[in-house]
């Protein structure tokens, strides 16, 4: 997957961090605490004011077993197919 640039901009990183953060059922603190980054931090990502740097971005890979491409470009293609089904059922729903 190519993508845009706009699926780079820090929005676009955001509503994917929120979407990951969604599907696997966890609030902002808990998603932000279990990958060693403070809340407020993970709170301006999701708000698409700031992106996470890449070694910020590695601890949320190891954490969530999650990939650089799908945080930066939104490439769903190497993620666990457990996590594709979940963002799916997220966006569903939030389109309801």
């Amino acid at each position: 997957m190519q993508g845009n640039r706009e699926d780079r901009s820090p929005q676009a990183i955001g509503r994917r961090l929120k979407d990951t953060r969604d599907a696997l059922g966890l609030n902002q603190r808990q998603f932000a605490q279990r990958a060693s980054i403070a809340a407020n931090t993970y709170n301006q990502w999701e708000r698409g004011t700031g992106r996470p740097r890449l070694d910020e971005a590695i601890l949320l890979v190891d954490m969530y077993d999650l990939t650089l491409d799908w945080i930066y470009l939104g490439d769903q293609r190497r993620l666990a197919y457990e996590l594709v089904e979940a963002l799916k059922r997220a966006e569903a729903a939030r389109r309801l």
